[in-house]
């Protein structure tokens, strides 16, 4: 398994993108449009299916492997909608942690 930063994966996304000339349909609305395409495809994978049947699914081989597939999809366009807006997307989580952590207490 490769493991690269958040900095090598943006460089990789942004030259894939300029290599591509992909700049100007790169918008806030179309990332995230396109954002939540990408989550819709991901949801058809377990449409009808119940809870506990999802517990299962992602078991099989080919569903963990089309959901992993939709997943860098989403995880790709939130980089780009991130990249675009000047939002720094691991402190974005963070600082959403923190509200989390109070919204949310241990019990």
């Amino acid at each position: 398994m490769s493991t690269h930063t958040i900095e090598e994966i943006m460089q990789i996304l942004r030259t894939f993108r300029s290599e591509r000339n992909w700049e100007p349909y790169h918008t806030p609305k179309n990332l995230a449009l396109s954002i939540a395409i990408e989550a819709s495809e991901l949801m058809e994978l377990f449409q009808w299916i119940d809870a506990v049947g999802s517990n299962e699914a992602i078991q099989d081989e080919t569903i963990r492997a089309s959901a992993a597939d939709e997943l860098a999809d989403i995880l790709i366009y939130c980089l780009y909608f991130a990249d675009r807006a000047g939002i720094d997307p691991l402190q974005a989580v963070a600082e959403k942690m923190d509200v989390n952590r109070s919204r949310f207490p241990t019990p």
